[in-house]
């Protein structure tokens, strides 16, 4: 349909919807676009900045090389969108949602959004650098390259999102849930995660040396191979983690809990393990040694063949654990049964008169 500017704008102030307009090429700098529905309309080459987009909804639009910097869009919404090296720079994003959209090229750089969702949509070229990102959801998306470049995060969630070629270089992290998503072979070396969640992600390979990981959630993740040496994961949870071949060497790990975890071959030397729990953990061939190990709990684990040469064992819990052909030199302080479990373990109901 065409359709030029001031029919737009008149449309606009009657609450009138635009439909299947071509819009390409037009000059809405600084206008009025709020609590409008465009619906097939084309912004390909457009000019909105500093454009009050609130409330406004796009269905199956095109934004081809628009210009929607210092943009407001509060409570915009946009389904099945095609974007393609579009800039969205500097701008207020507020409860806005992206369902079911495509972008190929969007500058979001030094942009604040709080409350955003990408959902079931394919993100490629998105740049986020220097942003503020807050309650930033994105769910069942297809990902490729993703800028988070020395962007804050705080309490964002990235659910089962291939973040392979994303760029995470100076980025701050605070609450953020990876959730099922991969994210193998990146470094965060020396970078800060506070209270952030990592259940069922892939991290094979990865660099979390000298990070600060505590209370940090890692359960069900797949972390073979990856290095945590020097790391601060105090209260960290690792449990049913596959932690083959991993490096936790001169990490602290104080009261971290390793229940469940598959470690073999991995290695804690001269770790802070003190009160970590390991309850039925497989740690054949790893070492352990010059470890912090009191009050360790080793219940019914799989200690084969490990090394706590040097490890401090005071009060560690050896109850049921399997260690043909460990190395100990203060297993003397080590519990080798622990009476309370071994009763709970044993107790049966009485039988029926």
């Amino acid at each position: 349909m065409n359709m030029d500017r001031n029919e737009v704008l008149r449309r606009v102030q009657l609450a009138e919807p635009v439909l299947e307009a071509d819009l390409s090429g037009m000059d809405f700098t600084g206008e009025d676009l709020s609590a409008t529905v465009f619906d097939g309309c084309r912004f390909d080459d457009a000019r909105l900045a500093g454009a009050d987009l609130c409330e406004s909804v796009f269905i199956r639009c095109s934004f081809a090389r628009t210009s929607m910097e210092r943009s407001r869009m509060t409570g915009a919404s946009f389904a099945e969108c095609t974007v393609q090296r579009a800039v969205m720079a500097d701008v207020d994003m507020k409860s806005v949602a992206f369902f079911q959209c495509t972008v190929e090229g969007l500058a979001m750089n030094a942009s604040r959004l709080a409350s955003v969702s990408f959902v079931k949509s394919k993100l490629d070229g998105l740049l986020f650098r220097q942003g503020r990102l807050s309650q930033v959801t994105m769910v069942d998306c297809e990902t490729g390259v993703l800028d988070f470049a020395k962007a804050s995060l705080d309490s964002c969630v990235l659910m089962g999102c291939d973040l392979k070629r994303a760029a995470f270089s100076g980025t701050e992290f605070s609450t953020v849930v990876f959730l099922k998503s991969d994210l193998s072979g990146h470094s965060f070396a020396g970078q800060r995660f506070a209270t952030c969640q990592f259940m069922e992600a892939d991290l094979r390979g990865c660099d979390f040396s000298r990070a600060q990981l505590a209370k940090g959630n890692f359960q069900k993740a797949r972390l073979a191979g990856a290095s945590f040496e020097g790391a601060e994961a105090a209260n960290a949870i690792f449990m049913d983690a596959d932690l083959a071949g991993a490096r936790f060497d001169r990490a602290n790990l104080v009261q971290a809990i390793f229940i469940g975890a598959r470690a073999a071959d991995s290695s804690f030397a001269s770790a802070n393990l003190h009160q970590s729990n390991w309850t039925g953990a497989a740690l054949p061939g790893a070492r352990l040694d010059g470890c912090e190990l009191t009050y360790a709990d080793f219940s019914h684990a799989d200690l084969r063949r490990a090394d706590l040469r040097g490890a401090s064992m005071f009060r560690s819990n050896l109850h049921e654990a399997k260690d043909e052909g460990a190395l100990y030199t203060d297993r003397a302080r080590a519990l080798e049964s622990d009476p309370v479990l071994l009763a709970s373990e044993r107790w049966q109901p009485a039988p029926l008169s």
